[in-house]
């Protein structure tokens, strides 16, 4: 038996899957689910959905930067080498033009919760 919180969750998801059948669904891991590496699976459970855009920084920062985060300098930061963010204008409304154009992939974004 599911509880009522779990069912919203599944329609939820269902009904992004149905609206938006070419986007990827994309399952983001709570942290605490696979904190230690004592066992090969790990349980879960299914938490929100909606429909984001995300991004991969290069190599030396590993977590995945959300769009709806709007977060323009830090992910400018983050993403870009040193001397391209050096050289940004100070307008968050100039470096937003930078932020958009970054690679972001769109897709129904679903986070996996600790079981409970």
């Amino acid at each position: 038996m599911i509880t009522e919180k779990e069912r919203k969750s599944h329609e939820e998801l269902f009904k992004l899957m149905q609206d938006n059948p070419d986007l990827p669904v994309i399952p983001f891991v709570d942290g605490e689910i696979v904190a230690g590496d004592d066992f090969g699976i790990w349980m879960g459970s299914w938490g929100t959905s909606c429909v984001d855009e995300y991004l991969i920084p290069p190599q030396n920062y590993k977590p995945v930067i959300f769009k709806s985060d709007d977060d323009v300098f830090d992910t400018l930061e983050k993403f870009l080498p040193g001397e391209e963010f050096d050289i940004l204008p100070e307008s968050e409304e100039e470096c937003r033009k930078v932020f958009d154009a970054l690679p972001w992939t769109k897709a129904i974004v679903v986070n996996i919760d600790l079981p409970g």
